[in-house]
């Protein structure tokens, strides 16, 4: 039978995306934006997909976030002690455009969500200390409604929200008290705040040991929608855990301690079912002095294409390759895969710049924006390059900035490897991997109009309330 026949017989049981315009069918293998669907016989923790980093921050409005009372507060640097505006934090911090919707649309089949519990029992999110995703703009019941429209128009793929870093308006003794259940139990407050949010929504709620050795057919019976009366497949999940004390970490391991520079130590709560692959002294930023650990005046930078640009993406390249082919190791302070993928369902491979706080200054005082960075350096190019060259030995979780730039051509690449997707006949076998073209790339290396205007209003702004603040100053 033909290949082409072959296709045929799953067409009505396989993904298309819609709309599927001439742009974007160059992002897929196959005609009519189609990919099979995934193996239901693939262990869950083997399956790939495209996860979208700091999911929220797509629903940032760079006009909206400055003026909500709410969320506008100063980011203070720890080193400088130097203010920036949370609406410059916003324009820089916003790592995704578009709706959780519009990011499905664009080849994420998982969501990288950091929620903030707020006073008024709202629920929000926040991208670490960068900035808070203003209420206004979204919240996390709505933030569900939009995923599950989006399941109801393409009910054969599963969608998967990853929860971490929970945080409360008011502190942490806010989310670790303790609230009784319904069923008589007891549950940790934050835990059962987002949990009522999903029994509402009609999504179920999973903690990561209940998503452990699963079968995605498996998890897709535990994610069907159809039992709720609505349509798709969808979970969310964490470790339903709220960090109390040191030693609870370093005995049994449920949260993740991040040392900062200053040798305090922040704890995540409803943790990341997965090892995170995030070491703090090996992160690759795309601004940085010249000399990491010492001091310098010369800057090298991502989006340098002709001088260092390079050197950074084979940076990022290494990183990558390591989180992903490293001797498997349960230590969240080496890279790679977990040996123990009861406790580690997932593996993160973080291919985007990462930040820490020099290069948050650094990009700032240059007029970056990570979304432009990311565009310009063509780094989620390189990454549909080394996953169709089969670089990396096994992909779960491919974390990437800007989903809309390039996320169907991952998507493409990462189902169509050999023994991700399956097609429901014995007749013949459909190609995969490398017998396939790989897809079709092309970018404009500058970020839309619009971005740029904003970019110049907001830091044209600024620059006249310090100029006129020097004249006040001058003349007092």
């Amino acid at each position: 039978m033909p290949i082409l026949h072959l296709l045929l017989l799953t067409l009505c049981l396989a993904y298309h995306r819609s709309p599927c315009t001439y742009s974007t069918r160059r992002q897929f293998q196959f005609e009519h934006c189609y990919v099979p669907n995934l193996n239901p016989n693939l262990k869950l923790s083997d399956a790939s997909f495209v996860m979208s980093h700091n999911s929220a921050t797509g629903y940032l409005n760079a006009r909206r976030s400055g003026n909500n009372k709410e969320n506008n507060i100063s980011y203070v640097s720890p080193g400088t002690k130097t203010a920036m505006t949370n609406r410059v934090l916003s324009l820089y911090g916003k790592t995704q455009v578009g709706s959780a919707y519009n990011q499905l649309n664009n080849g994420a089949r998982a969501l990288d969500l950091r929620p903030k519990i707020y006073a008024n029992n709202s629920i929000g999110f926040h991208h670490g200390d960068l900035i808070d995703v203003p209420l206004a703009s979204i919240d996390l019941d709505s933030l569900i409604q939009h995923v599950k429209q989006w399941c109801r128009d393409n009910p054969q793929e599963l969608v998967l929200i990853f929860h971490s870093e929970l945080v409360h308006e008011l502190g942490y003794s806010y989310l670790s008290s303790a609230v009784e259940t319904e069923d008589g139990g007891s549950m940790y407050y934050g835990i059962d705040a987002m949990r009522q949010v999903y029994d509402t929504g009609d999504v179920p709620y999973y903690s990561c040991e209940e998503l452990s050795n699963l079968t995605v057919a498996e998890a897709m019976d535990m994610s069907d929608l159809s039992r709720f009366g609505g349509v798709g497949y969808l979970l969310a999940v964490d470790r339903h855990d709220i960090c109390e004390s040191l030693s609870y970490l370093i005995f049994y391991h449920t949260c993740t301690l991040y040392p900062n520079q200053l040798g305090y130590c922040t704890y995540t709560d409803a943790s990341f079912c997965g090892k995170a692959n995030w070491l703090q002294d090996r992160l690759v930023t795309c601004y940085s002095t010249e000399n990491y650990n010492q001091q310098s005046n010369t800057f090298i930078q991502c989006t340098d294409l002709k001088k260092y640009g390079q050197y950074k993406l084979t940076l990022l390249k290494s990183y990558t390759k390591a989180s992903a082919n490293n001797e498997p190791s349960d230590n969240a302070y080496e890279l790679g895969p977990p040996s123990n993928t009861y406790w580690y369902p997932f593996n993160q491979i973080q291919a985007f710049w990462q930040v820490d706080t020099p290069s948050v200054q650094l990009g700032i005082m240059h007029g970056s924006l990570l979304l432009d960075n990311n565009r310009i350096s063509r780094v989620s190019e390189e990454m549909v390059r080394m996953v169709y060259n089969q670089e990396f030995d096994l992909v779960s979780l491919l974390a990437i900035d800007n989903v809309a730039l390039t996320g169907l051509a991952l998507f493409s690449v990462l189902r169509n490897a050999c023994g991700q997707s399956t097609v429901d006949t014995d007749e013949e076998v459909p190609p995969c991997g490398r017998e396939l073209s790989m897809p079709r790339m092309s970018s404009s290396r500058t970020l839309p109009i619009f971005w740029h205007i904003t970019l110049c209003i907001v830091y044209g702004t600024m620059l006249a309330l310090v100029i006129a603040m020097m004249v006040y100053r001058l003349f007092d």
